[in-house]
C-alpha cells in the first residue's frame, strides 16, 4: 500500500497546488472551498470528508479527517471518474482510517 502523499503527488501540478491550498485552509481552521462529508464508511468511522478539486476538466478528490485540533490527516487521494466513490477507494479510506485509530 502506498501513501496518501504519493497519491497526491500523482495529481497534475495545478491540482497539487489547489489541494495544498485547501489543506492549508483546514490547518488554519477554515473549511475547504468545496467539500462534503463521506458517510456510510462503516460502524465507528466518522468525521471523514471529501475535498473536491476541479482541474484539467477532471475531478480529483482528497479524503481527510480532523480528529484532534490542529491535526489534518489525509487518508486517500484519487482521480474521481464516477459520481459515487468506487469500492476500492472506500476500502482504502476505511483501511487508513483504522490505521490512525490504532
Amino acid at each position: 500500500m502506498g501513501s496518501a502523499k504519493e497519491e497526491l503527488l500523482d495529481f497534475p501540478k495545478d491540482a497539487i497546488k489547489s489541494a495544498g491550498y485547501q489543506l492549508h485552509r483546514l490547518q488554519i481552521g477554515n473549511e475547504p472551498m468545496d467539500w462534503k462529508p463521506i458517510n456510510n464508511l462503516g460502524k465507528g468511522i466518522t468525521g471523514v470528508f471529501e475535498i473536491r478539486i476541479w482541474e484539467y476538466k477532471a475531478t480529483f478528490r482528497i479524503a481527510a479527517v480532523t480528529k484532534v485540533a490542529d491535526t489534518v490527516t489525509v487518508l486517500h487521494c484519487w482521480h474521481k471518474k464516477t459520481q459515487k466513490i468506487e469500492k476500492h477507494n472506500k476500502d482504502m479510506i476505511v483501511s487508513r482510517y483504522k490505521e490512525i485509530e490504532g
